[in-house]
């Protein structure tokens, strides 16, 4: 009789479009992890950029088909393309894209419904797979390059940082080790200043890093 191995615990990276290449390299992840990229976010494509190759796990585009192909059909094409020249990794989204990728896998949204709020609370991709983590049953979720709280509120809703601290906090409450890269832009404090400056002649910045200090 054929002895049965236990799986291992799953461990989730995610990376995101600002991640540093040394922050992810000394993380010192190896096959027990698996590594999720969305939203044609593949740092090690960018040749420019020296990024070593990676072992991507899974890879997810979480935004209706008809919603891309209107407003960012490029997106469509770049996933596309990387899903025929990587047939191994499933790429889920949330509808059909009628035969464009070769493995097509639909993300479980109405599963994540028995979380808090009816799972009704996202406001990013990046919250999406925190949660799709803790339903999976992971154990760690590292995360590499989000800096939701820089964005331009014409790429991310206002509340997006919120909510994917929201759901990194959810899954430490349950437990599970959230470890967050020096390349990200979570967890601080960002606050309003006040001041007479004169745009255009005083040395006015826009966001001053006082995290060093």
């Amino acid at each position: 009789m054929k002895k049965k191995t236990r799986a291992l615990p799953l461990k989730v990276a995610m990376i995101g479009g600002a991640a540093k290449e040394k922050y992810f390299l000394n993380q010192g992840y190896d096959f027990t992890w698996e590594v999720w990229g969305l939203n044609a976010i593949r740092p090690n494509e960018r040749l420019q950029n020296g990024w070593k190759p990676i072992n991507w796990a899974r890879m997810f585009n979480l935004h209706r088909f008809e919603h891309l192909n209107r407003d960012c059909p490029e997106y469509i094409y770049w996933d596309s393309a990387w899903s025929k020249r990587n047939p191994k990794v499933p790429l889920y989204v949330l509808d059909s894209w009628h035969g464009l990728l070769a493995n097509e896998q639909m993300f479980p949204l109405e599963e994540l419904k028995r979380f808090p709020r009816g799972g009704r609370y996202h406001a990013g991709s990046f919250d999406m797979l925190v949660a799709y983590a803790v339903h999976l049953g992971a154990v760690e979720i590292a995360i590499h390059g989000v800096t939701l709280a820089t964005d331009s509120p014409i790429s991310e809703p206002i509340s997006a940082r919120a909510c994917l601290e929201y759901w990194c906090g959810f899954a430490e409450g349950r437990g599970i080790r959230v470890k967050i890269a020096q390349d990200c832009e979570l967890f601080y404090q960002y606050h309003l200043v006040r001041s007479k400056t004169v745009y255009g002649a005083d040395d006015v910045r826009l966001i001053e890093d006082r995290t060093q200090c």
